[in-house]
Order: structure tokens, then C-alpha cells, then sequence
């Protein structure tokens, strides 16, 4: 376009226009061979590298020459002409220290980014280790909750968990031995075979049963503590009737289950009559009554009996009471640690935005400030930038810097 310009001219004002155009005529050329510069696509990564670190510098270097050289002209009609060479040499200044942050920023940033990489990469082996650990640890670590909290004072939970097994485990073996026995009992009674509920419904009641064998342990052992007599014989004369049933219909079963053993193990000497067996039952329940009573049962019992009377359990020391912070401490540990991970990878996270994004933003502020110092004769943007805090909020941007109205108004002075 220059040229067609030139060639419309006479040969008079050609020479005029040549000597006008002078300070802008050779930017164009230098635009043409940068843009060739650019054009070139023949290797991948040399465009990549190119358009990454070149590009904005390229801008910056032709808006800051159109902008400098158009201001030629402005010269003679510009008041405080001092002022503004110096804001655009120093414009130039901040271009040569923009482009070399802006390099030195991308590498900064790279270095970054792979720290942070192999930070997240130890933190996820990290993580994946305590996982892999907790999951082989947590069977022995429950063990051991459950130990220190049955060694603490309170409701003794653990007898009550064994008082309830051996009541279900002694009813269901008796239920089976005395199935037979029933099941002849109620067709008997039916006229017919005997109901497949037979079975459960014995299950039950011999459940009750021995669980009210250790309740009437239980009442017979506060009546002597309290010297209670006449409780006392009452749960005497109960608990030899409870004995009895046991004995006759439960133990009797499995002391003639072993008979013929002792017959054959004594060569057919011993056989032993309806005295021998009851003897031997009565043996039985009293050593597995006692046994079940002295180790879990005279624990297990009056917390079994104070949850169906709705009495209540006793009362646990304050010291011994467990509290929140106690019971959920690891749950707390847990939140403690993925909370200081988030503030890491927040932190980090927010040095790698400004890692990435000052370096450009140096070189679009010094941009922009050419043509500020071009229209308006001063800086918008304080530079170096130190942080993404300078651009976030546009009013702290437009500010006038301070003594900016008496600069303005001296200049007004001056031009006057």
C-alpha cells in the first residue's frame, strides 16, 4: 500500500512524503520477516517452540516500535515532552525485563510442574502404602481396640456376648439330641408325624430355659449376699426343680448317648441303672453349670437381666467413660491429613497458576503500557508483576499513582 502511495506522488512531494514517512516506513519491513519467521510450519517442534516462547515477545517488540515511532510525530504538540520520553525508554526498559522473565518464568514453571508431579506421585504411593498397611493391620488393630476396651471399667459386654452364645450353643445341641424324644412325644400326642417347626419351637424354648438357669443363679447369689433367707430357700427349692428338668430331660440324653461306650470300654462290667445315670448327669450340670457361672455368667447375667427389666446397666466411672475424641481419633487423624494435603495442593496449586500465568502477563502489561504511554503519557501497570494480586481487581489498576493530579495539572500549566 506504501508504495502505490509513493508511486501516485510527483517527484516534488515524493521526496516530502519519503522524509514524513521515515521513522515508520522500515517497520513493515521488519513485520514481513517476522511473520515469515512465524509462517514457517516444516518441524512440529520447532513451531511449538516458536509459538510458546516467541510469540508474545514478537507482539510486544511491533507494538512497542509502532507505538514509539508514532509518537515521533506527537512530540511537538505533547506538554511534558521530559515525562514522556522517559515513561517510553522506560517502557522499553520493562520490555527487555518482561521478555526475560517471561523466559525464565516458563522454565521456573516447568520446574514446577515436575515437582509438583512427583509430589502428587509420592503422595499417591504414600497413600496407596498406609491403605495397603491398614488392611493388613486392621484385623490385629480391632483385636486390640476390643481388648483395651474390654479391659476398661463399664458394662461388661464381653460376658454378656458369652453368656448368650453358651445359652444358644447348649440349646441347640440339646435340641438335637432331644429331638428324637420330642418328635415321638408329639405324635404321640397328634395321632400323626410330628411338624417340621417342631425343631425351632424346641430350639426357643430350650433357649429360655438355660438363659433362666443363670437368672435364677443369678437371684439365688443376691439373696445370699443380702443373707435373705426365706429368698434364699425359695431359689434354692427353684433351682433344684430347674436342675431337675435339666438333668432328667437334657443331660439324661447325653449320659445314655455314652453308655454303650462305657459298656464296651469296660468289657460289658459297667452298666450303670437309672441312679448311676441321674448321678452322672447331676455331675454334669452342676460342673458345666458352675464352670459357665464362674467364668462369664455371674458377669453376663445381671446386665442381661437389668436390659430386660429396663433398669438400666451400672454406671461407668467418668474416667473410664469413653469419650468422642477417644473413639473417633483415627476417623480425626484421617480428616487432619487429607485437610493438610488439601492446603498443600492448594498452595502449590496457587504457585503453579502465577508459575504459568505471570511470564505471558508480563509481556501483555508491557503491551498494554505502550499504548497507555502513547494515548495518556503514563504506565497502567506497575512492573515487574510480583503476583496475580495486581491484575485481579481492575479499580486498584485504573488508580492514579500518587501526585498523578499535580502531575496532570503542571503539565496543564506547561502547555499553557
Amino acid at each position: 500500500m506504501v508504495p502505490n502511495v509513493e508511486s501516485a506522488l510527483s517527484p516534488e512531494l515524493r521526496l516530502v512524503y519519503q522524509i514524513l514517512t521515515l521513522p515508520v516506513s522500515w517497520i513493515p519491513k521488519v513485520q514481513t520477516v517476522i511473520f515469515r519467521f512465524f509462517w514457517d510450519f516444516s518441524s512440529p517442534l520447532m513451531t511449538t517452540l516458536k509459538f510458546t516462547l516467541l510469540l508474545l515477545p514478537a507482539f510486544l517488540v511491533i507494538v512497542g516500535m509502532w507505538c514509539t515511532m508514532c509518537a515521533v510525530y506527537t512530540l511537538p504538540f505533547r506538554g511534558a515532552r521530559g515525562h514522556f520520553i522517559v515513561a517510553m525508554l522506560t517502557n522499553w526498559w520493562d520490555s527487555g525485563r518482561a521478555v526475560t522473565f517471561f523466559w525464565a518464568g516458563m522454565v521456573r514453571a516447568l520446574f514446577l510442574s515436575v515437582g509438583w508431579i512427583w509430589g502428587l506421585l509420592r503422595i499417591l504411593a504414600g497413600g496407596l502404602y498406609l491403605a495397603v498397611f491398614e488392611l493388613f493391620m486392621l484385623p490385629f488393630s480391632l483385636i486390640r481396640r476390643a481388648t483395651q476396651n474390654s479391659l476398661q471399667p463399664g458394662l461388661p459386654w464381653l460376658a454378656v456376648i458369652l453368656t448368650l452364645f453358651w445359652s444358644l450353643l447348649e440349646a441347640g445341641i440339646f435340641s438335637y439330641t432331644l429331638y428324637p424324644t420330642a418328635s415321638e412325644i408329639a405324635s404321640d400326642l397328634v395321632g400323626s408325624a410330628a411338624h417340621a417347626l417342631l425343631q425351632p419351637v424346641l430350639f426357643v424354648v430350650l433357649f429360655l430355659l438355660i438363659a433362666g438357669s443363670f437368672a435364677c443363679l443369678q437371684v439365688m447369689v443376691e439373696a445370699m449376699q443380702q443373707h435373705n433367707w426365706k429368698d434364699i430357700i425359695q431359689m434354692v427349692l427353684v433351682e433344684l426343680f430347674v436342675m431337675f428338668v435339666e438333668v432328667v430331660f437334657l443331660y439324661r440324653e447325653l449320659v445314655d448317648a455314652i453308655t454303650p461306650w462305657l459298656a464296651q470300654q469296660s468289657g460289658g462290667q459297667l452298666r450303670m441303672g437309672v441312679t448311676g445315670v441321674l448321678l452322672i448327669s447331676t455331675l454334669a450340670w452342676i460342673g458345666v453349670r458352675g464352670m459357665t457361672w464362674f467364668l462369664f455368667g455371674r458377669f453376663g447375667t445381671p446386665t442381661l437381666l437389668a436390659i430386660i427389666s429396663r433398669r438400666g446397666g451400672a454406671e461407668i466411672p467418668a474416667g473410664a467413660r469413653p469419650t468422642a475424641e477417644a473413639v473417633f481419633v483415627w476417623t480425626k487423624e484421617m480428616i487432619g491429613h487429607v485437610k493438610k494435603e488439601i492446603g498443600w495442593f492448594h498452595t502449590t496449586g496457587k504457585e503453579l497458576v502465577e508459575a504459568y500465568a505471570l511470564p505471558p502477563l508480563q509481556v501483555v502489561a508491557t503491551t498494554i503500557n505502550f499504548f497507555m504511554v502513547f494515548f495518556t503519557g503514563r504506565h497502567l501497570f506497575n512492573l515487574p508483576l510480583k503476583t496475580l494480586h495486581a491484575l485481579t481487581e481492575t479499580v486498584e489498576v485504573l488508580k492514579l499513582p500518587p501526585g498523578a493530579h499535580g502531575s496532570h495539572a503542571s503539565r496543564g500549566a506547561d502547555s499553557r
